[in-house]
């Protein structure tokens, strides 16, 4: 998919554009890891290196995980991203030029600039005929499920499958056709006799935060509510205390789950996850009321995992990185993106490699 958008958009930039002319184009390079490849455009006078990111369907999500991508990567800094999308609606293409990156897509809609010499935008233009999307299930609920356990433990790929489906809380079929799905989407190669290897994680993570945000979170978010405490802090130590005399599990998420483990900054949000031991009576024990759009959110946990992997570098238990990455990209302001990069460089870049 990725390969044919990237054609159908180079295709509309030298028809349209006959002085821009693409040349080297590098698709997954070793070295150039976490992008998708890179390209040079050509103008009668210049050329301009890019990185290349390929995307299909993108949503806000998508801009903002790239906006962290930009942030973090090496070499980032020092050339510029292309983003190829099949399709960029105004909105979205208004974001990537805020944020000062250029783009393609396959409808023709452009922002090339580089200083002093290029620039060139085009606006409004729509898709004739969408580009096919991927035909798979791994970004429904179940499938995200069992995906969390496969990114944040990526030797389970061999594990049994009913071993696989417990671990995660899933139907045993669902095993079958995620697997089934991984491999016709490219995301496994075999590693050895009967063994399997996770490969293109970054994308395969990215994906998987959109789908938190589209399809996952909507569906495990239990309510939001007002604190009736002096401060939110003291939601979470009665919260700890609570769980801690009932032999309950429970885990940060978001901001304050970041503040325990970068020391950085914490937010006027709280969101933890909790089990099946929510109900009315933990309400009648905590300083909470039921407020919508309220600053605390809890979120019940889809897998066994959330809160089997939950770390606690302090007192309190922390939702996994990429738990906390994935509402941190949700929640989406200013001083959560600056976590979020910081999060992501420091917990999560070194394991998504593209291998």
């Amino acid at each position: 998919l990725g390969t044919q958008i990237l054609r159908v958009a180079l295709e509309h930039l030298k028809l349209a554009h006959a002085d821009i002319k693409p040349q080297n184009v590098i698709l997954r390079e070793r070295g150039f890891s976490p992008f998708d490849g890179r390209i040079t455009l050509k103008t009668d006078t210049e050329s301009f290196q890019y990185f290349l990111e390929i995307k299909a369907h993108p949503r806000p999500e998508t801009i903002r995980h790239l906006m962290v991508l930009r942030d973090t990567a090496k070499g980032a800094k020092s050339i510029p991203i292309l983003v190829v999308a099949d399709y960029l609606t105004p909105n979205l293409a208004a974001k990537l030029r805020e944020a000062g990156i250029n783009y393609l897509d396959t409808a023709g809609n452009l922002f090339l600039k580089r200083a002093p010499t290029l620039y060139m935008q085009v606006e409004g233009k729509k898709p004739s005929s969408p580009v096919a999307g991927l035909k798979t299930r791994l970004f429904q609920p179940s499938g995200l499920a069992l995906l969390f356990g496969l990114l944040t433990e990526p030797q389970s790929i061999n594990y049994p499958y009913r071993r696989l489906a417990e671990e995660a809380g899933v139907a045993l079929g669902t095993v079958g056709w995620v697997m089934r799905d991984l491999r016709n989407n490219h995301f496994l190669e075999p590693a050895g006799k009967n063994k399997l290897s996770l490969i293109n994680t970054k994308d395969l993570t990215e994906q998987w935060v959109q789908g938190y945000a589209r399809t996952l979170r909507p569906k495990i978010l239990i309510g939001e509510y007002g604190n009736l405490a002096p401060h939110l802090e003291d939601v979470v130590s009665s919260l700890n205390s609570y769980t801690t005399n009932k032999n309950e599990k429970w885990a940060l998420t978001g901001g304050f789950a970041a503040d325990e483990v970068l020391h950085h900054y914490r937010g006027q949000k709280l969101a933890f996850y909790v089990s099946d031991w929510w109900s009315i009576a933990a309400l009648k024990e905590l300083p909470i009321v039921p407020v919508a759009r309220g600053d605390i959110t809890v979120l019940k946990a889809f897998s066994p995992l959330v809160l089997g992997k939950s770390r606690s570098p302090s007192e309190y238990p922390i939702a996994h990185p990429l738990l906390i990455y994935a509402e941190l990209i949700y929640q989406g302001m200013d001083r959560d993106m600056e976590t979020s990069r910081m999060l992501y460089a420091e917990y999560l870049e070194a394991d998504l490699d593209n291998r």
